[in-house]
């Protein structure tokens, strides 16, 4: 346990140690390797200093570096360093070692914050999920200050309590844990040590005790908004709006939006949706819906946001209290996505339609790592205008997690759901999930179960697929050489078999895989696969080979290369078995500290048979380019271009970013179209500016 002292005046947060308030810290020496030599003394001496007052903790990391020139630091926008240096905190406030709130700042004092959650249940199917298992999208309020000297950097830190969630009470007892990576030598190192003999992190975690009073303040957030486009040849048109937070106490949060802007500053990164059986993903980025988004988390994902396109209004109540966790959201949308149910209509474009939408979500801790949940969700749906929903998709269900050994867990989930399209009803159609999971240092497998009856809908989620009974199987073992050029080596392999609801088979799938990882952050993952497919009553046997490789060799330079080659399925009315190549390009460029321009290439040949005519051909080429001119002041620019609709996507961006909520956006948005000429046409301009203020009391 680590008592941090408290202190009578607040350190100033300027990246320099010579504050004499620093001397009166509790001070942290001991961490420990966990990559690549787990156990073993770190490389580089770090030193971090622990102290609070009643309105902050602070934190300053000391990290000495043999060879100061060789550390990897970018200036760029707030949560996009990738590649540098960078510290960590881990708060584990409420010590239910399942959620911590997670602070990070690289040498340049560039923020980066997320939430990390231990065991997602989802476990990354169909969404977007970084390595480490921290959501970089949620953005809190601190105070951080850098610099690089003689001997290597100093990062300060001020986490305000009231950027917290924490238990209404006078004294505190939380989980903590430091972390610093040194990415030319693969160094991961962490306070207290980490163990692959223990599945889970924050179960590691040392304890941080705070037995002074917390001021916690009234805790009342308001961000109102000014947006504002216009098309070419339009007038500009304007629209205000206001998000409203208040922290009814420590542990509980009330939001509330009217007229939000739920605008995107950045388009999503494109994908290929030519010959795709599946609906694509694309990850939420609208603040509104991050903030605690992990509470409404289950084994099938029943809230989506995405599918909430327009909202009019939304309001949402999380927290905690005691053992129990809460999340309650309700939003009108303007523009709904249809439920989805077997013979219902489309809906019709030519008309417009509302639907109100609200999810009710509870989980309780039972102990270590392990709960029981209950989640129900309502989409009343209509014609605009009408204060009579026609149709609706009502659900309800129970999921649990349970950690039954330091290595192994175990999880369920049992919804059911009844939906209305027209004067077409469903029966109650069910789904549900069972799931266990073992991980050590070396050897990991896992056995899931997945059924969703053909009926089941999720109006506010994302399901790929539905009419299914499905078994998943997973089994790998990691050797650990732990050296400098390479960390470890896993061969895995992996089974899963599908049938409908009638129990016909549809799918089956053997997997053959190889990750390798070692120097200077180079991983290389090698996947054979051999398939069958019943697709349009047609059986169809595809067998696949993919390679991914990526490597950050300098301090400047990072790059990605992945590919694939085999058999492959065109579907259609009448599906038959092609053969398909695939090569895919990405890298990274930092000339100078504070440019950042990113290239990537993407190009897919389809053919009727191997050596065969060409089907189709898709191209993708995306560039990004930002320029930081402070850590506030930046200019963005996007190229997007797909060879397969023959458009092009060109973006400006200047920005200004105080903080996550305070911020000015410039841009315009270009999109042009190869219509029948050679040349492209532009079908599209847009300005727009974007003003917000985040006041805080």
């Amino acid at each position: 346990m680590v008592e941090p002292r408290f202190l009578t005046k607040p350190p100033r947060i300027d990246g320099e140690l010579g504050n004499p308030e620093w001397l009166a810290a509790t001070v942290i020496t001991d961490f420990v390797q966990y990559e690549p030599q787990e156990g073993a003394a770190p490389s580089e001496k770090t030193t971090v200093y622990l102290g609070y007052d009643s309105h902050n903790l602070y934190i300053a990391f000391d990290c000495q570096d043999s060879r100061p020139e060789s550390i990897r630091c970018t200036l760029c926008q707030r949560d996009r360093v990738q590649g540098d240096d960078v510290v960590y905190v881990y708060l584990d406030t409420f010590n239910d070692r399942r959620r911590a709130f997670v602070f990070e700042a690289n040498p340049s004092g560039v923020q980066v914050d997320g939430i990390y959650v231990e065991a997602n249940p989802r476990r990354n199917r169909g969404r977007a999920e970084s390595f480490d298992r921290i959501d970089r999208n949620w953005n809190g309020y601190f105070h951080s200050a850098a610099r690089r000297n003689a001997h290597g950097y100093v990062v300060e830190m001020a986490i305000p309590f009231k950027s917290l969630r924490f238990p209404n009470q006078n004294v505190q007892s939380w989980g903590i844990i430091l972390r610093r990576e040194i990415p030319r030598k693969n160094e991961d190192l962490y306070w207290p040590a980490r163990s692959r003999d223990i599945n889970g992190l924050l179960v590691q975690a040392g304890r941080l005790s705070l037995n002074q009073s917390l001021v916690r303040g009234k805790n009342l957030e308001l961000m109102p908004t000014v947006v504002g486009s216009k098309a070419l040849g339009e007038k500009f048109q304007p629209e205000i709006g206001a998000n409203l937070k208040y922290g009814i106490t420590s542990d509980v949060t009330a939001d509330l939006a009217l007229n939000p802007d739920f605008s995107q500053i950045e388009a999503d990164i494109p994908q290929n949706e030519v010959n795709q059986r599946y609906p694509l993903y694309y990850p939420e980025k609208r603040p509104f819906f991050l903030e605690g988004k992990d509470i409404f988390d289950t084994p099938f994902e029943l809230l989506y946001p995405r599918k909430i396109v327009s909202p009019v209004w939304a309001a949402k109540l999380t927290g905690k209290l005691g053992n129990t966790s809460f999340g309650v959201m309700s939003a009108l949308d303007d523009l709904p996505s249809g439920i989805e149910i077997p013979g219902a209509p489309l809906l019709d474009e030519n008309s417009a339609y509302r639907s109100l939408n609200s999810v009710l979500r509870l989980r309780q801790d039972l102990y270590s790592e392990s709960y029981l949940g209950f989640i129900a969700a309502d989409k009343e749906m209509g014609a605009a205008g009408s204060s009579i929903f026609s149709g609706y998709n009502r659900l309800a269900g129970l999921d649990g997690q349970f950690k039954i050994s330091q290595t192994n867990r175990l999880a369920f989930q049992l919804v059911g759901s009844r939906s209305r399209v027209a004067e077409i009803k469903t029966v109650l159609a069910p789904a549900w999930h069972f799931g266990f999971n073992h991980q050590d240092r070396h050897l990991n497998y896992s056995l899931d179960w997945f059924s969703v009856h053909p009926e089941f809908e999720a109006g506010l989620g994302f399901l790929r697929r539905k009419d299914i009974h499905s078994l998943n199987a997973r089994a790998g073992y990691a050797f650990l050489p732990g050296n400098d050029y390479i960390i470890s080596v896993t061969p895995s392999v992996s089974y899963r078999r599908v049938y409908d609801y009638s129990w016909v088979l549809t799918d089956e799938d053997i997997d053959l895989s190889l990750m390798v990882s070692g120097w200077r952050q180079t991983f290389i993952f090698l996947n054979y696969s051999d398939t069958f497919e019943k697709y349009n009553g047609v059986d169809l046997r595809p067998r696949q080979f993919r390679f991914t490789v990526f490597s950050a060799p300098l301090s400047w330079l990072s790059g990605r290369v992945s590919g694939s080659t085999g058999s492959s399925i065109y579907y259609d009315d009448l599906p038959y078995l092609g053969f398909s190549n695939s090569l895919e390009g990405e890298l990274s460029f930092r000339p100078v500290q504070n440019l950042v321009a990113s290239l990537r290439l993407e190009d897919l040949n389809f053919y009727e048979y191997r050596g065969g005519p060409k089907v189709y051909r898709v191209t993708i080429l995306s560039q990004r380019i930002n320029f930081q001119f402070n850590r506030a002041l930046f200019l963005r620019t996007i190229t997007d271009y797909d060879s397969y609709y023959r458009k092009i996507y060109l973006s400006g961006l200047l920005g200004y970013e105080l903080n996550p909520g305070t911020c000015l956006y410039l841009g315009v948005e270009d999109y042009r179209e190869r219509l029948g000429t050679d040349r492209y046409q532009l079908t599209g301009r847009y300005y727009f500016i974007k003003f917000s203020y985040w006041w805080r009391v």
